[in-house]
């Protein structure tokens, strides 16, 4: 490739920069510049080719990585290795993932290590260049690098989730990336929190973007709190959950009809569809209208947990009836074709998650009556009578019951918060005939520990 001279550098230099990160590249440890030497400093002498790139990063996981509403994505995957969703689709790679049977060449197991650690490394470089340039300003620098750490952070932890110990990659460097080893979770834990601080410090306090589809102060500290709840620092939950509560950008939505409009005043984060028009990703993969379904459905298992009454059931599941059988669907994201609009973005972070947080976090500190008030407005707003929970344990039943459903089919919240909770295989084991205690976290990719054998070992049971 020929070097490029420009006196300005325009934004088809940078598209090309993150297309080569994303796209072209063996392995997220192999990846390094090219040869056209389009270094950081040159591809972000001004903001408008920083925010192509952040946009480029924001594209991949949207539509093709980790968190995307297709079957690429943990929405399904984890919702069918766990318990929310029955795969009919046999032959498909994602019938793996319902038997509980992954294997170490798993496309889409490989699609998730090598997607997310190619959108960490796109998002090194652009700290680098961001912190390189002498163009940028210094509010545009600490906007975009608040970002750019919450984004780092938000992959790293779900692989961490996913796969156990990993590295945590901070740079662009080739022969860093290319000797890298796991890190334990409680290290990773660390750089996760310290990226979070650091980005919450820069970040500005009021999300600017239109609709809330760029992370903000408050999507920091919503990750934050989610993060304390995992390693059961209670009280940095609480505070951090209240925060975001507190903070008077977010209002409760009673109807839950509105939850999953662009428009909702309790969303947090969120991202549109490729192009205006297009339903989400989720409303197309999961909502079907003729049975047997064509790929998945709602499991028998979840839509035994409603309770009755439980007007989530009614507003949140459609159903299509057969000759002898009924298959129930998410209708969350009511959405499925092409329209003059969107209606609807795919949530990320929504004020409903908060409050359960912080109800667990309350618990956990003794305050009965704040987690109490907590969890029922969560089940009031479904109709539900109060919460009838007075010990420890009652309130962790309790709370496991309302995070499956108000979050199923939602982003893996099911599968994380049975692991977190220690109940995986409790809870998995007399339902799904192929689950072994060693599926908690997913085998590391073969072809990734051929490249880097400072990976092994492999995870337990593959």
């Amino acid at each position: 490739m020929k070097k490029i001279k420009c006196n300005k550098p325009s934004n088809f230099i940078v598209l090309l920069f993150v297309s080569i990160v994303l796209f072209n590249c063996e392995s997220f440890i192999e990846v390094d510049l090219p040869d056209s030497k389009l270094t950081s400093n040159i591809v972000f002498s001004d903001v408008g080719t920083a925010e192509a790139a952040m946009a480029n990063i924001y594209s991949k996981l949207q539509n093709d990585v980790l968190v995307c509403g297709n079957s690429l994505g943990i929405s399904i995957l984890l919702g069918s290795y766990a318990d929310e969703l029955d795969t009919y689709s046999n032959g498909s790679i994602e019938l793996q993932f319902y038997q509980n049977s992954l294997i170490s060449t798993n496309s889409f197991v490989t699609s998730l290590w090598k997607g997310s650690f190619n959108l960490v490394y796109a998002a090194n470089a652009v700290k680098e260049g961001l912190e390189n340039s002498t163009t940028i300003s210094q509010i545009d620098k600490d906007r975009l690098l608040g970002e750019v750490l919450f984004l780092r952070a938000y992959i790293h932890f779900h692989l961490l989730n996913l796969f156990g110990d990993i590295p945590y990659i901070t740079t662009t460097d080739y022969i860093i990336n290319t000797t890298i080893g796991k890190l334990p979770q409680t290290q990773i834990y660390t750089l996760l929190i310290d990226d979070l601080k650091k980005s919450k410090s820069i970040i500005p306090a009021v999300n600017q973007s239109q609709f809330k589809t760029r992370p903000g102060i408050n999507t920091v500290k919503s990750l934050l709190a989610r993060i304390y709840s995992y390693k059961k620092e209670w009280e940095l939950a609480e505070i951090e959950a209240s925060s975001v509560i507190n903070s008077n950008n977010f209002e409760w939505v009673e109807s839950l009809d509105d939850v999953f409009l662009k428009t909702s005043t309790g969303t947090i984060w969120q991202m549109p569809p490729s192009k205006n028009g297009l339903p989400t990703q989720e409303g197309q993969s999961y909502i079907f209208t003729m049975g047997p379904p064509p790929n998945r459905a709602l499991s028998p298992s979840l839509m035994h947990a409603f309770e009755p009454g439980d007007l989530r059931q009614e507003h949140w599941i459609g159903r299509v009836e057969g000759k002898e059988d009924t298959w129930y669907y998410p209708f969350k994201y009511k959405q499925s074709t092409a329209e003059t609009t969107s209606n609807e973005y795919s949530i990320l972070f929504r004020l409903e998650e908060l409050y359960l947080i912080r109800a667990e976090a309350r618990m956990h500190l003794g305050d009965s009556d704040g987690a109490k008030k907590d969890l029922n407005k969560i089940r009031n707003r479904a109709s539900l009578a109060d919460t009838s929970a007075e010990t420890e344990q009652q309130f962790i039943e309790a709370i496991i019951q309302e995070r499956r459903i108000e979050f199923f089919s939602e982003l893996g919240h099911r599968f994380f918060d049975l692991k977190r909770m220690g109940l995986l295989n409790n809870k998995l084991s007399p339902i799904k005939p192929g689950w072994d205690t060693t599926d908690i976290l997913f085998p590391i990719p073969q072809s990734e520990l051929l490249l880097n054998p400072n990976l092994l070992p492999q995870n337990e049971g593959y």
